[in-house]
């Protein structure tokens, strides 16, 4: 017993070890847990004060009488903290008010600068006997990295305040209330609009209204707009904005039947986001030099997005996630810093006529799903050309595929049955003498095996399922097929092998004349590239990882033990 015992306190101590040292996570973003407050000045739930003397209490207001420089952190409810003109002073860290399940709390005539967080408030409580829980007036929030940050806060009331020369003006949650304030020379004026926050016009991103929309139907948005964020809205038109230095140029979460024309959306960190939105027409816009992406679209299916110029986005031009039966034409789609278009699921989708040039990353990617139709693009001097995973019955043809620094096409996952005619593979990289690579495959053939362990037969590398490389009469010109045509008939007389499953056994001598359009760009200039910054990220790999290492820790431990009879 005493060994058993022992032996689990072993575990134990390794397992949290383990945890500890693995999970690097900042869950005060993620918000899963209590935060702990960070050091600094404390108004105690008692309402007493420690760390300054620069704090006058009278009643429940708390009033500085000098400048002050640390982290105010308040520990009860029902307070008003008057800054009476001074300043909160920080050293580019930390928070400079922090608030952490409170309620009834105001925050009034305080310049506050130069911390990371300005004012942070976490999970924010409502309280039914004022409405406004927490109340943030006429303050000055500037050279902060994020002037207010309401993470699962609702029901704060933000007004009359000057948020200037941060790189995140606010950051917020969803049910908060704004009015009149104004959003200046912040790299990002606002970002995260989760869900029916109350902003009416009052409010400016340098100079210009926020137009935040609930519910609206058949408008068009203003031409002085300076954000424009549409919450379950339908036929709404905006048309030849300028929407920059925002989280999102322009925000749609459930919006239909709605026409986004020849607008310009710039230095913002994602130009145009797409949340369960359809049958939206996205076209003649000019989408450069966001952080991340040009357009990114989640659950968004049945929109067209076409005659766009994409460039220079940082992280890719068209991305969309889960979002079927998407027309995506004549878009001239540059130099993004990732892929020119990515889909996670093809089905029923049209790519077509598009000029996908200088990506870092793939010109065209997708997967996950049947019935696609990639055809006519340009995609050269991409890092890949083509690129397709668990893609199958899906239809490449008549495009020109040049020069791209990796592969032509690189096919990977359970793929299979693509059909894939009328391209032209020109000089794209064949260091392993062929334009396209196709991912192998592992199989286990012992997976149902009943019998002895040791005679179970062991995992095989197979090559990749097959496809279709021709449509039965003709194939595709490669650059590098060395086979002749003796019979003049335009078609090679041996085959173009890529592996044992697939071959085009009609490559074409001559290139094809493709059924590509040129797309016409807006006429604005190219606008000048600005430097990235990264934003906050969570990874999915990051909570699993420690968990699995954990889990396999305690295991081996056990079967150790047990082994060792413990």
């Amino acid at each position: 017993m005493k060994r058993r015992a022992i032996a689990l306190t072993i575990i134990l101590l390794l397992i949290l070890i383990t945890a500890t040292q693995s999970m690097s996570i900042d869950f005060g973003l993620a918000n899963f847990m209590p935060e702990t407050p960070p050091p600094g000045i404390r108004i105690n739930s008692d309402g007493t004060v420690e760390g300054t003397n620069a704090l006058r209490r009278v009643a429940n207001v708390y009033s500085f009488t000098r400048d002050i420089s640390d982290t105010i952190v308040v520990l009860c409810d029902g307070i008003v903290l008057d800054g009476a003109g001074y300043t909160l002073q920080g050293n580019g860290e930390s928070t400079g008010v922090f608030l952490q399940d409170r309620s009834s709390i105001t925050i009034e005539n305080l310049k506050i600068t130069n911390f990371h967080w300005g004012i942070k408030s976490v999970n924010g409580l409502y309280s039914p006997s004022n409405p406004g829980s927490i109340v943030i007036s006429e303050n000055t929030i500037t050279q902060n990295d994020y002037g207010l940050m309401l993470a699962s806060s609702t029901r704060c009331r933000v007004c009359d305040n000057n948020i200037t020369n941060n790189t995140m003006g606010a950051s917020m949650f969803s049910n908060n209330v704004f009015r009149n304030n104004r959003f200046e020379n912040n790299k990002y004026a606002l970002d995260n609009y989760i869900g029916n926050n109350d902003f009416d016009s009052s409010n400016t991103v340098n100079n210009k209204p926020i137009y935040y929309w609930i519910n609206q139907h058949n408008r068009i948005v203003p031409s002085n707009a300076g954000l424009v964020v549409l919450m379950d809205c339908s036929g709404i038109s905006v048309e030849n904005l300028t929407l920059k230095n925002n989280g999102n140029g322009l925000y749609l979460s459930g919006t239909t039947n709605s026409m986004i024309i020849g607008n310009t959306l710039k230095n913002n960190k994602d130009g145009l986001t797409l949340t369960r939105c359809s049958n939206n027409t996205i076209s003649g816009n000019w989408i450069s030099n966001n952080n991340n992406y040009g357009i990114a679209g989640s659950h968004s299916p049945n929109n067209e997005i076409s005659k766009n110029r994409i460039r220079l986005n940082a992280k890719g031009g068209i991305t969309l996630d889960n979002s079927i039966n998407n027309t995506i034409t004549e878009n001239k789609i540059d130099e993004n810093g990732g892929n020119g278009v990515f889909l996670t699921d093809i089905k029923d989708s049209n790519i077509i006529n598009n000029q996908i040039k200088l990506n870092t990353g793939c010109g065209i990617g997708f997967g996950y799903g049947p019935k696609g139709n990639v055809k006519g693009n340009i995609v050269s001097k991409n890092d890949v050309g083509i690129w397709m995973s668990n893609a199958f019955e899906n239809a490449v043809a008549f495009n020109n595929v040049t020069q791209n620094r990796g592969w032509a096409v690189y096919l990977e996952g359970s793929q299979k049955n693509n059909t894939i005619h009328h391209n032209n593979f020109i000089n794209n990289y064949d260091t392993e003498g062929c334009q396209v690579f196709i991912k192998m495959l592992w199989v286990y053939p012992g997976l149902n095996y009943k019998g002895p362990p040791s005679e179970a037969p062991p995992p095989e590398l197979v090559a990749g399922a097959g496809n279709f490389w021709d449509n039965g009469v003709e194939g595709n010109y490669w650059s590098d097929y060395n086979g002749v045509d003796i019979d003049a008939d335009g078609r090679g007389d041996t085959e173009y092998s890529i592996n044992e499953n697939n071959a085009d056994k009609f490559p074409l001598i001559c290139p094809i004349t493709t059924h590509s359009n040129q797309p016409t760009p807006t006429p604005n200039p190219y606008p000048t590239p600005e430097p990235a910054i990264e934003p906050d990220s969570f990874p999915t790999l990051m909570v699993i990882a420690p968990f699995a290492s954990v889990a396999l820790v305690g295991v081996g431990l056990v079967i150790y033990l047990k082994k060792h009879g413990v």
